[in-house]
């Protein structure tokens, strides 16, 4: 069997790039692993790929393999095997494609849903808005990382942070389908400004409406209010840092979009009943 593997460099903390899978020279056309990647030890970091033309199977040689149409993407933790290959039916097909160390903030968007096969799979077909969104940060990541820029990469690598918030909103436990187009937009924006100062009249602002009639249609969507929204979503955010790393309890509060270590740590002891140190120290003890 003939496989590819596609080159990557472990001491980088991101490499990024656009996939075009053609047929190679030699190759049957009939041959069922024409056009295959496949690293059966995976990688050190983190690959993230998005289908953007064609089809492709995920694990093809599974019992049920899985197959990945435009408006999904795959996600692989470190040291997972990777095998994926263009669709028998289809001559060429292209992706976004990602190999990432992550920084604190993206690790509660890496909490993808598990799948019988290994890796995790997310879908947005239908969602036109949210689509063109993920396209133009794509886009946007690309054209970072092979810029000329003195901080490339770390720009790329923002970009690649909102790419994942943008693609969580459609989290099967934070769909949007059931909601209100508005309110849907209203979650997208959210999730792009996460650490940024929110107040429910800047978020009406940015989706034209005004802040009654906005707070109005998100509570009947939401069962709470916009803020209170904004507030479970960076306290989980901050429940996730704080499992996962060592991070001070001062730089997750700024990463989370709190005003302050003081009001975060309050915040987080009223939802938790717990501290953010506790929190932390309980986790690790959860994890050993």
């Amino acid at each position: 069997m003939r496989h590819t593997t596609t080159p990557y460099e472990a001491a980088l903390r991101l490499r990024v790039g656009y996939g075009k899978a053609v047929p190679k020279e030699g190759e049957s056309e009939d041959s069922p692993y024409r056009r295959r990647t496949l690293r059966p030890d995976g990688t050190p970091d983190w690959h993230i790929m998005i289908v953007l033309e064609g089809r492709y199977i995920i694990c093809p040689d599974d019992d049920m393999p899985v197959t990945l149409s435009p408006g999904q993407a795959v996600l692989y933790p470190p040291h997972m095997r990777q095998d994926s290959m263009l669709h028998r039916d289809y001559q060429s097909g292209r992706t976004f494609w990602a190999h990432f160390f992550p920084e604190i903030s993206m690790l509660p968007f890496l909490q993808w849903p598990a799948s019988g096969l290994g890796p995790s799979i997310i879908k947005w077909d239908g969602h036109e808005t949210l689509n063109r969104q993920i396209l133009g940060a794509c886009d946007r990541c690309v054209e970072y990382f092979d810029s000329t820029y003195i901080r490339n990469r770390s720009l790329s690598l923002l970009v690649l942070e909102e790419l994942l918030r943008l693609i969580y909103q459609v989290h099967p436990d934070n769909r949007l389908d059931h909601l209100d187009n508005r309110v849907a937009t209203a979650l997208q924006y959210i999730a792009q400004n996460i650490t940024a100062p929110l107040s429910a009249k800047s978020i009406a602002g940015a989706i034209g409406l005004s802040a009654s009639r906005f707070s109005h249609i998100f509570a009947v969507n939401m069962n709470c209010g916009p803020m209170e929204y904004v507030e479970k979503q960076r306290i989980s955010m901050a429940k996730s840092m704080l499992a996962n790393s060592e991070a001070p309890v001062s730089f997750i509060a700024e990463k989370c979009g709190f005003t302050s270590p003081y009001y975060f740590s309050k915040r987080f002891r009223k939802n938790n009943k717990l501290s953010p140190s506790e929190y932390r120290r309980k986790a690790h003890q959860q994890g050993e």
